[in-house]
């Protein structure tokens, strides 16, 4: 097996680059103060769905993206019309993401859906609209 060597300098000056980054790395460690130290923790805040998947004007909001996309995933056509539960067992026998199970479960008990569609306007997800 051969050593990769830079186009535009020697392994000695690849070692020293190396050196120099790995200094300017721990240096910069120093710099930033330990939140747990300066007692300004962010707070943990409390779940609440429609606060997690609220609009922003910048744009998509890619959280609410990746969980609709992760639901969709695990659950296809043949498993509705679905209750809660039977959605929940559907996303543990599928091995779905824990953030997905919490969704599911915070759906109230006797819910029935009828699609997916349905399922992300029960959990509160936003959906973009599509343009013409």
């Amino acid at each position: 097996m051969s050593e990769q060597v830079s186009a535009t300098h020697g392994p000695a000056e690849d070692d020293l680059i190396k050196r120099q980054d790995r200094s300017d790395i721990l240096g910069h460690g120093e710099e930033w103060p330990d939140p747990q130290e300066s007692g300004e923790w962010p707070d943990q805040g409390i779940w609440a769905p429609e606060a997690r998947f609220a609009s922003t004007p910048d744009g998509p909001d890619f959280q609410a993206i990746e969980l609709r996309s992760e639901l969709a995933r695990h659950l296809d056509r043949a498993t509705f019309p679905a209750t809660r539960e039977q959605l929940l067992r559907t996303l543990i026998d599928r091995q779905a993401e824990p953030a997905v199970l919490e969704l599911a479960a915070a759906l109230p008990p006797r819910t029935t859906v009828d699609s997916v569609g349905a399922l992300i306007r029960a959990i509160g997800l936003p959906v973009e609209e599509r343009r013409a």
